[in-house]
């Protein structure tokens, strides 16, 4: 990139991160969530730091570095997350919870904010970069954004994590393909199904990745002190949060086992149509789009991972004039709109009612945007350098 495209992006980030904030902190009034899923990341590094067991029983773990332990009705025994996720919290281990808490809010909003401006030159959409800019910034007052950040969730980092395997998909450099596969998957593991990218790849660059995939996966791993089939047994736990999802296997009742028969199933379709010439771009939107309708525990604010696809969808629609995919875009990013709520016994009128139906309003919103991504993969797409 060369120097004033780097200005330019800067600014755009710069644009976006205002707004972003603007909107993030008219939402939630700059308070603390009172209940997070950090508190399990949190504890898991602070025990590494201090050379304990970063798996042990988080009824355990919780009290013995300052936090209480989890409500008695929580399903997870142990940290459920895999071993990256604790990783990425080291920063933040040696602060207090709530100084922590905060420092990783802040951090997402400047990822997310990073990630729509390199959006705009990877995607080269038929706007003013200022436009772009702007529009991201809205993006605070989308739920999946402003409750994700709130609950402390990794939502920049899997948002960068799409971006980054779907340009290296593109470039076509196995290796670190094979190297950043891994260490996205080892933060939250729907991104798994990027794998399919491979199918349009030779021999020699499929023996590539995986050696990227072999170094990313060992390292982790051998990090924190625990094999891949131990933390997949402690993992397994969350399962009964399946039904809680906005996804084919949540509100289907598939269960774990069900959802992952059909994210596997998902990932074999996706990657015959790879290796039929699928192009790598309409490989990657589709991939992460169907991530979160057939993985079991797509939870809601996993969608800011799919902003590098709203971002394409919106670059290829706008200039080619593709209804279908403006409609589906918009349907998903209105529906989405909707924040999760918590269903209240005995309650009445509109808010109930979307509590009581979230997860189908989810899933359908995910599939709105499936059929935007396919309209938009079915057109040519418009060369043009797009303003800045």
């Amino acid at each position: 990139m060369s120097q004033p495209r780097s200005a330019a992006t800067a600014l755009h980030a710069l644009i976006t991160f205002g707004t972003l904030t603007a909107c993030y902190l008219g939402l939630s009034g700059g308070r603390v969530a009172v209940v997070t899923d950090l508190p399990q990341d949190y504890t898991s590094a602070r025990a590494l730091l201090h050379g304990g067991d970063p798996y042990e029983s988080l009824f355990t773990l919780q009290p013995k570095h300052g936090l209480d332990p989890p409500p008695g009705d929580v399903m997870v025994k142990s940290n459920p997350h895999p071993p990256v996720a604790v990783l990425i919290t080291l920063p933040y281990a040696g602060l207090d919870y709530d100084t922590a808490l905060r420092a990783v809010q802040w951090t997402q909003l400047v990822i997310l904010a990073l990630v729509w401006a390199v959006c705009f030159e990877v995607f080269r959409p038929p706007l003013p970069g200022w436009a772009w800019a702007l529009a991201g910034g809205l993006l605070g007052l989308w739920s999946p954004v402003w409750q994700g950040v709130m609950w402390g969730q990794p939502v920049g980092l899997l948002a960068a994590g799409t971006l980054l395997l779907w340009v290296l998909a593109r470039s076509e450099r196995p290796f670190a393909f094979g190297l950043a596969l891994v260490a996205v998957t080892l933060v939250r593991p729907f991104v798994a199904i990027h794998i399919v990218q491979t199918f349009g790849w030779n021999r020699r660059q499929q023996f590539r990745m995986a050696a990227g995939m072999l170094v990313g996966g060992i390292v982790p791993f051998a990090l924190l002190g625990i094999t891949p089939w131990d933390w997949y047994r402690l993992a397994q736990d969350a399962s009964g949060y399946v039904p809680w999802c906005g996804s084919v296997p949540g509100v289907l009742g598939l269960g774990a086992a069900g959802g992952q028969v059909l994210y596997a199933v998902v990932a074999m379709l996706l990657g015959w149509f790879r290796w039929r010439g699928l192009s790598a771009d309409a490989t990657a939107a589709l991939a992460a789009t169907a991530a979160m309708l057939a993985y079991p525990l797509a939870w809601y604010y996993y969608d800011p991972s799919l902003l590098p696809v709203v971002a394409w969808v919106t670059a290829r629609a706008v200039p080619t004039g593709n209804r279908a995919a403006a409609w589906g875009l918009v349907g998903y990013l209105t529906l989405r709109t909707i924040p999760n709520m918590v269903v209240a016994p005995g309650g009445q009128g509109l808010g109930q009612v979307l509590a009581e139906n979230q997860a189908w309003l989810q899933v359908t919103g995910r599939a709105l945007l499936l059929l935007a991504v396919v309209a938009t993969a079915r057109t040519r797409p418009v060369s043009a350098s797009g303003p800045s």
